[in-house]
């Protein structure tokens, strides 16, 4: 199968900001709320118990957080 010119545009615009990019979700756990960052592909990295440091250490990382309500 040979990839028409659009469709690798598509690829190479669904992949950008894959490495650069990370998600903070916030998660419920009984009654704890935690904190996740997630890479664009949607791998867990971590969990924080405050949205302040998943987001600096998210930075910290070389990583444009941005939160998921």
């Amino acid at each position: 199968m040979q990839l028409v010119h659009a469709d690798l545009e598509e690829v190479m615009m669904a992949m950008v900001g894959l490495e650069t990019m990370a998600y903070i979700k916030t998660e419920v756990d009984g009654k704890f709320t935690n904190y996740v960052v997630y890479a664009a592909d949607g791998t867990k990295l971590a969990m924080f118990d405050s949205q302040e440091s998943a987001y600096y250490n998210a930075v910290r990382h070389n990583l444009a957080p941005v939160s998921i309500h």
